[in-house]
């Protein structure tokens, strides 16, 4: 009787194990209009995750103090750019500071009552900056990528340590409109130094150092979907199918009726197979990419959500890998009626949580993942 028993517990915490969790919406609070630049990081260092965000000459952050008890703070002033933010630390005190198009918000190592210092580096304004060392020195770069229609470039740039100075730069192609964040690079063809994605092509680090680059198109099935911005993708490399090697998800955005998909990588970059996650008309703006496991079951789920353009109820998202392998997805919308822009995923207790913010409107909101309680 007691085996029986045991075995049915068993399976009882198999069929647990398997379902799909739930999430608890919370209101993270009410503020601003037009913002980007997000981050979720743990800001004044006690212990849990606080959430960053920009706009035109400012960025804030709300304080975690509970789930549905957050406090506002204004974290620095001067960045006349709404995109293009990564936490990083710039000056490699310790701290995490900010970077933003057109210059960077140092941390002054209090966030509750001293704001960020704001240093202008002569950087381009840009929809996209992420950080990764590009050049194998062991120190983080900044890769910017810009549509602007008198100089569209994609550009990495040496970071000096010195406040306001012109940083050095390098250029790896020409930019579109959205195609690196939140994290497109990674060693594509397995040789060591780090490649750079732009959403339809990846450019080869040919020395390692970051001087010469090589471009390799990508082309989804049906073609590229470019929007009144001009073309735009949210990019994340990742091995999506363990095999071994480094592929890429990709989200369409900033136009409408948007997809979902991954390029696998069939031979260190020299080949790759396109395959469709979403449905191939889904009447969403996906602007926002994070790939993690959701539901801790071993392998990686993908998440978006409607942005601005979406049409009807904005729809937030997780495909769920069901075979492991990247070849079978099942969908779960997991919120709906709120606009979802530059989102972020992390974990805090256990499980993987969402927080995001509209583009236009301002209710910010912390997605909490059930599958393990605090």
């Amino acid at each position: 009787m007691k085996l029986i028993s045991t075995v049915f517990l068993v399976l009882l915490s198999l069929v647990a194990l398997s379902q799909f969790p739930e999430f608890e919406f919370h209101k993270i609070g009410e503020y601003g209009l037009r913002m980007g630049q997000t981050s979720l990081i743990d800001l004044d260092e006690d212990g849990d995750l606080d959430w960053i965000f920009g706009e035109s000459g400012k960025m804030s952050w709300f304080e975690y103090i509970s789930a549905d008890n957050w406090v506002f703070h204004t974290l620095g002033q001067g960045a006349k750019t709404d995109v293009g933010g990564c936490a990083i630390d710039i000056n490699r005190d310790g701290k995490t500071d900010f970077m933003v198009g057109t210059g960077w918000y140092e941390n002054t190592g209090n966030p509750k009552t001293n704001q960020f210092i704001y240093h202008h580096s002569l950087t381009i304004p840009c929809h996209d900056n992420v950080a990764v060392d590009v050049n194998g020195d062991g120190k983080l770069d900044i890769v910017a990528n810009s549509n602007d229609k008198n100089n569209p470039i994609l550009v990495w740039y040496n970071i000096d340590e010195n406040n306001d100075k012109k940083w050095e730069h390098f250029i790896i192609g020409k930019g579109i409109h959205g195609g690196t964040d939140p994290k497109g690079f990674g060693d594509l063809d397995n040789d060591g130094d780090i490649d750079i994605v732009r959403g339809d092509s990846w450019f080869e680090n040919i020395l390692g150092n970051g001087i010469s680059w090589t471009e390799h198109l990508l082309i989804p099935e049906g073609g590229s979907r470019p929007g009144k911005y001009g073309l735009a993708l949210k990019t994340w490399v990742t091995d999506l199918d363990k095999d071994g090697d480094l592929d890429i998800v990709e989200a369409e955005c900033d136009t409408l009726d948007t997809r979902i998909f991954w390029w696998e990588n069939k031979n260190n970059g020299l080949k790759w197979s396109f395959h469709l996650i979403s449905e191939n008309s889904t009447n969403q703006d996906f602007h926002t990419l994070a790939v993690f496991d959701f539901d801790n079951d071993g392998d990686e789920d993908i998440f978006s959500g409607g942005g601005p353009m979406s049409v009807g109820k904005h729809q937030w998202i997780i495909w769920e890998n069901t075979s492991g392998n990247a070849l079978n997805w099942k969908k779960h919308i997991v919120l709906e009626g709120y606009r979802c822009h530059e989102a972020k995923a992390a974990d805090v207790d256990g499980d993987i949580d969402i927080y995001s913010k509209p583009w236009r409107g301002n209710i910010h909101v912390y997605l909490e993942n059930k599958l393990i309680d605090k």
